[in-house]
């Protein structure tokens, strides 16, 4: 708070003489994808210009001011409007702003933010939360998630800006005076994705692709690509719909059903899902099968290693399967495990010089591109896998089943009211809660919540949302069986006192 202090009436005060002085307002708090929030309560247009009030004065404090800030968002309700007010508070900061006018990708605005050498980009989006969601992610040097350093620091200068009302300068104002400049690099990152994969040979095999951007911002860019590498392509909820037809924008089989309808049909050859902003995906294969995340991160990894000659083991988070250790280790090489949330794995595959990271969420990353999440290049990817190979997706997991093994993957969302995140935090890390488990337990991690590991690659985690009031509980078994024994367990002992596991899928 030392900053504030010293420049308090030059800075501060300066910026800031269009306040509403209400009082400090502190609800705003960054989580694993940035801050989210519900529209109306926490998600307001206040709010909004206090976190780009703080990024105004953290880029002060680092220098980095004199540098252009791009600002992006999504198609959910009145992302546009929020992302200008934004911009507003930066351009009264004396910062130059790049506004991308048109929906944007999140992998997209990342990928500006590394080719012009930006210190930080700024996305309006929820990614895939509901639609009564919000939210914003911070980008910064190199096209990165925020560091928890960061959005720490970001928290801490929160603290001290109260409520705050537009100012003097408005957006098109501050557009005809050039402060605000129009930007797009829609063809650069779609000349960066094509780069990527083998244009001939997928080219050549004329695919037919069901797409469905589930309501968000990848149609065009996703349906541009396709097109280039000559697929047939059906689009299915392409229009704009702020509500996501009902469901949350995340690439998941309970929300995928009226595609998997269409893909039972056996008409394609691949499907491909994208949440909200575009950084995950689902994929369906030629039978109508769900290809989930973990599987996804499977048949890539393994398609890169043993197809494509690629070098480089991978990383993972703590809830994503460990049969990607097995195959890394099958090849020779490492595989590390992390805290959730994508810039830790984004961290260690610059450390280790990796050639993949991914989690169970449907999120992953690879050498050579964006520096995060990038939903298009893997659904690309896949695509290239199946002309690549010549096989299918259900023949390529079957073969990798029978190499690897299979262990069976589940989760549990289990929603908590606010009140109980002590009490629960309490039980499970302060005083280290162990359930009755069946069968002997190895090792315990607390690197996030809990993790127990047993033998033979089973493991169970519990530990709470970064950006919803959810314990998330995940495991991986040798047999369903044990999934039930493990998931009793821990349901079986009211300690905890929690709700029932309807969440399960």
């Amino acid at each position: 708070m030392g900053f504030l202090q010293e420049k308090e009436s030059s800075v501060l005060k300066a910026n800031t003489s269009h306040m509403l002085m209400k009082g400090v307002n502190a609800m705003v708090k960054f989580g694993t994808g940035g801050w989210r929030a519900v529209i109306g309560e926490e998600f307001t247009f206040n709010n909004v210009r206090r976190v780009a009030q703080a990024v105004a004065l953290y880029l002060q404090e680092l220098g980095q001011d004199h540098k252009p800030v791009v600002v992006g968002h999504d198609l959910r309700f009145l992302s546009g409007r929020f992302s200008r007010a934004f911009a507003e508070i930066l351009v009264h900061n004396d910062i130059q702003v790049w506004f991308i006018e048109q929906v944007v990708p999140t992998p997209m605005l990342m990928y500006a933010v590394d080719q012009e050498n930006l210190a930080m980009g700024i996305m309006l989006t929820a990614s895939h939360n509901p639609s009564e969601y919000n939210g914003i992610k911070v980008i910064v040097e190199g096209g990165k998630d925020a560091p928890v350093e960061v959005t720490g620091r970001l928290e801490e200068l929160l603290k001290c800006i109260p409520d705050l009302k537009a100012p003097p300068v408005s957006f098109q104002e501050a557009c005809e005076q050039g402060r605000v400049l129009q930007y797009s690099n829609k063809n650069a990152y779609i000349d960066s994705l094509l780069a990527q994969i083998d244009v001939q040979a997928v080219q050549e095999m004329n695919f037919r692709v069901l797409f469905n951007p589930m309501f968000g911002v990848a149609k065009d860019i996703m349906a541009m690509c396709l097109a280039s590498l000559r697929c047939s392509v059906d689009l299915i909820n392409a229009d704009r719909d702020t509500m996501f037809g009902q469901r949350a924008p995340s690439p998941s089989r309970e929300a995928l059903q009226d595609m998997e309808y269409l893909m039972k049909q056996g008409i394609y050859h691949i499907g491909i899902a994208t949440d909200g902003d575009s950084d995950r995906i689902g994929l369906y294969d030629e039978r109508g099968n769900y290809i989930d995340a973990n599987e996804i991160l499977k048949l890539l990894y393994y398609y890169l290693k043993a197809y494509r000659g690629e070098k480089g083991g991978l990383v993972r988070n703590i809830t994503t399967s460990h049969v990607l250790d097995r195959i890394a280790h099958s090849f020779g090489e490492p595989a590390y495990e992390v805290p959730v949330g994508f810039k830790h794995i984004s961290q260690k595959m610059d450390e280790e010089d990796l050639l993949l990271g991914g989690e169970s969420s449907g999120g992953l990353k690879i050498r050579g591109h964006v520096n995060g999440k990038d939903g298009i290049l893997a659904a690309l990817l896949a695509v290239e896998m199946l002309a690549k190979t010549g096989k299918t997706l259900s023949q390529l997991l079957a073969e990798i089943n029978e190499k690897y093994g299979t262990l069976y993957f589940g989760d549990v969302n289990l929603y908590y009211h606010p009140r109980d995140r002590d009490r629960l935090n309490k039980i499970l890390i302060d005083e280290r809660y162990l359930p009755s488990f069946p069968w002997k337990l190895q090792k315990t991690s607390y690197i996030d919540g809990v993790k127990f590991y047993f033998s033979n690659d089973n493991w169970f985690s519990i530990r709470f949302s970064g950006t919803e009031p959810i314990l998330r509980l995940a495991y991986e078994t040798s047999s369903p069986y044990q999934a039930a024994e493990l998931k009793a367990a821990v349901f079986s002992d009211d300690y905890l006192k929690l709700p029932s596991d309807e969440g399960d899928r």
